[in-house]
């Protein structure tokens, strides 16, 4: 095994901790709380409960036994297992919600980016017939009049344009 950091091997007794993800932690905990809660659990029936169900039961209490440690386990693995599927449905929602706004950001900066390069085309559209009118005397009249409609629509568009991106 080699470090990450490093090309020299590590050795084998040397143990890298990585960062644990929220749900490695929570299963981590899992991993603790379980078996001692299992464990103080058997105890506490050993020590207490299966005397008294002995005492009032007799030899047949090894069924009471039975129960309790054939309800224990089933049910303490399906609590496990319902919470693990909870935490993973979580982070699942997670990564899909992190999707979901990379996806939108990225839009907006393409978004950004088209609405730039269509205001400079229309400005330097703009400008080309503002200075077409100007510097030619030579126009026809309906001419100089399609360049300045012409004119106007780009300055609205451009002027459209921008109000849609200040808001």
């Amino acid at each position: 095994m080699t470090n990450k950091l490093d090309s020299r091997p590590v050795p084998a007794n040397e143990r890298i901790d990585l960062p644990l993800s929220p749900i490695r932690r929570r299963i981590h905990r899992l991993m603790r709380v379980i078996p001692i809660s299992l464990l103080l659990f058997v105890f506490v029936y050993e020590f207490s409960l299966s005397a008294w169900a002995e005492s009032r039961l007799g030899a047949g209490y090894h069924l009471i036994d039975l129960l309790i440690y054939g309800l224990v386990g089933p049910v303490s693995a399906y609590l496990v297992l319902h919470f693990l599927d909870r935490w993973l449905e979580e982070r699942e929602t997670s990564e899909l919600q992190a999707q979901l706004l990379t996806q939108a950001r990225q839009r907006a900066q393409t978004s950004a980016e088209l609405s730039d390069t269509a205001l400079q085309t229309l400005f330097a559209a703009s400008i080309l017939i503002s200075s077409l009118k100007s510097g030619s005397t030579e126009l026809l009249p309906e001419t100089k009049i399609d360049l300045a409609r012409t004119e106007e629509s780009l300055n609205r568009a451009i002027q459209q344009i921008r109000d849609h991106l200040e808001s």
